[in-house]
């Protein structure tokens, strides 16, 4: 089998998985504890940072890169309203702009860090092989061009799709995130935050660390993970005090989560690596 199409198979894969992650999402939060809702978040950071690493560090055309980025994270979106829908059995149109409020939140917190480090630093992820390759040539930049008109046509038909009705007075929307009550906002905060922390070491270490070493790295940072759930834990006690009976839930969602989530994303970002994918860093060109 051609190692183009297999990667093609193994990403659709992959896609397919998150897809189904984002429709049973919201189910978790029907459970009695907060174990598996926080659980579940995690998860889903995992995937939102999958695409920020795309849209950020990929070699290629940013501008061309970014209406993909956008269409996966409105289809991340749109599965998880359709989560809500299948739980609830109804949803209206500040519900679903209220999580995507959320959803592009989150998607902010992670892509602009990474943006800052790929534009800084010079980092990007390349395929063996394509050191000093120039940019696309004129004719695939046009070709490109197109594919992204089209691929924003497809993002605001989507959007329409989610969004039958009038909108919602903005008011209306940010209440409805809970984004409005300073105890959900600083949570969400903090979760972000660690969760960054957590997530960019993986790149590095599935996309750079010599192939011998990347089984004693994953294992030790998935175990700093884990800690630094501790960690959030901690901060989210400091300032909003005790959660009550959901204290040892929550905490050991924290903890099994972040643990978790970056077993996922260096899995993920390994079996890149098997298809000759690597973090490079650009040569400036005054460097001294």
């Amino acid at each position: 089998m051609p190692v183009r199409k297999k990667l093609l198979q193994v990403i659709a894969v992959i896609f397919v998985a998150f897809l189904l992650l984002d429709l049973i999402m919201p189910a978790a939060f029907e459970s009695r504890d907060a174990f598996f809702p926080i659980l579940m978040m995690n998860l889903v950071m995992g995937q939102l940072t999958l695409i920020c690493v795309w849209g950020t560090l990929v070699e290629g055309t940013f501008w061309i890169r970014l209406p993909w980025t956008i269409l996966m994270l409105v289809i991340s979106w749109a599965a998880l309203a359709q989560g809500v829908y299948l739980v609830h059995g109804n949803t209206d149109a500040a519900e679903v702009l209220a999580l995507g409020l959320v959803w592009f939140y989150a998607f902010a917190i992670s892509y602009i860090p990474l943006k800052l480090a790929a534009w800084g630093f010079g980092w990007r992820i390349i395929k063996e092989g394509q050191q000093g390759e120039s940019e696309s040539k004129a004719n695939y930049q046009i070709r490109d061009m197109m594919i992204g008109t089209a691929i924003l046509a497809a993002i605001l038909s989507i959007g329409r799709m989610l969004l039958p009705g009038d909108l919602p007075s903005w008011e209306n929307v940010v209440s409805k995130s809970g984004l409005n009550d300073y105890r959900p906002l600083t949570a969400l905060f903090f979760f972000s935050v660690i969760s960054l922390i957590v997530k960019l070491p993986c790149i590095w270490i599935a996309l750079a660390v010599p192939l011998s070493s990347i089984k004693r790295y994953s294992l030790c940072w998935i175990g700093i993970a884990a800690i630094l759930g501790l960690v959030e834990m901690g901060l989210l006690t400091f300032f909003l005090g005790q959660l009550g009976p959901d204290t040892l839930p929550f905490m050991a969602g924290l903890i099994i989560g972040h643990a978790v989530m970056a077993a996922i994303m260096i899995g993920v970002l390994y079996l890149l690596r098997t298809f000759g994918y690597q973090m490079s860093r650009r040569k400036r060109l005054n460097a001294d």
